[in-house]
């Protein structure tokens, strides 16, 4: 039993790996080919290249768990923690948005200054990106400039696309003020783009006192998940105690027991995570919105 656990989750890594390849070949870029917007399938792409490191530890875990005690649940359960787990004990996306926030505000306020200089919109985008671009949206500023001046697009396709990729309702904002812009021509673009500035240095701080009253719940969180570990470590090796569980009947109890947690840490998580909020501006109605 466990020399074919071993052999499957062997299988089961290699078949994981020619996937992501497949799916890294398919995402190479080609500046020949017309931009489209991103599909759910990019996106799940992009989930699995980002996270393939902790897919193939969820995987080693999952095999030696079940290698060592024989228990397919155990083995599901473990591995899907490892996957999860890391995400519900920190506040890394919360904070990154708010980088990124922060980001666009420094950048809204910037292109701000350049359009009172006199440029037309797209030369002050084109120039935005060859001054120092805060690292959370330089990929998507760069590409919104390279759009604009290299393969000429237009600029409301171009404008709504760098909405997809910054996928945030502030992104939204902006790039609809600046579509506004790009279709009046007229005058106070740059008190428009100031004021949307102030408004996203408003919001950056109201997160940051909400993410200060969240933490406590993560803080939560990670108690509980090192109380569960500890205990299921020290019964795993109490052989008599946990024999049950190695029973048809036991699997499906551990199964039920595993969901209540697993249902206990999402609620938990659910509290101490903000809603991203809902987007507003797609590439779908553009043709419909020029």
């Amino acid at each position: 039993m466990n020399t074919l656990s071993l052999l499957g989750g062997f299988s089961a890594a290699m078949i994981l790996g020619g996937t992501l390849s497949i799916i890294a070949a398919l995402r190479a870029p080609d500046d020949e080919q017309p931009v489209r917007p991103p599909s759910r399938w990019a996106g799940l792409g992009r989930t699995l290249l980002a996270h393939y490191r902790l897919i193939a530890l969820a995987l080693a875990v999952s095999v030696a768990v079940h290698a060592f005690t024989g228990w397919p649940v155990a083995a599901v359960a473990a591995g899907a923690a490892v996957f999860t787990l890391p995400k519900a004990m920190t506040g890394k996306a919360a904070a990154e948005r708010i980088r990124k926030l922060e980001a666009l505000e420094l950048w809204t306020r910037r292109l701000a200054d350049l359009l009172v200089a006199g440029r037309a919109l797209e030369q002050a985008l084109e120039h935005s990106a060859a001054r120092n671009v805060p690292p959370a949206i330089a990929a998507p500023v760069t590409t919104l400039a390279r759009r604009l001046c290299v393969t000429r697009m237009p600029t409301e396709e171009a404008l709504r696309l760098f909405a997809d990729e910054l996928d945030d309702p502030i992104g939204d904002r902006i790039a609809a003020a600046l579509i506004l812009v790009a279709r009046r021509r007229g005058k106070g673009a740059s008190a428009v783009l100031q004021q949307l500035a102030e408004l996203v240095a408003k919001d950056v701080s109201d997160r940051r006192e909400v993410e200060a009253a969240r933490a406590e719940h993560r803080t939560t969180v990670r108690w509980i998940i090192a109380i569960l570990v500890l205990f299921s470590a020290l019964a795993v090796f109490q052989k008599s105690y946990v024999a049950p569980f190695g029973t048809p009947l036991g699997q499906v109890v551990l199964a039920i027991v595993a969901l209540f947690y697993a249902g206990t840490l999402v609620w938990l998580h659910r509290l101490g995570t903000a809603a991203p909020g809902h987007r507003f501006l797609n590439n779908n109605d553009a043709g419909t919105k020029r």
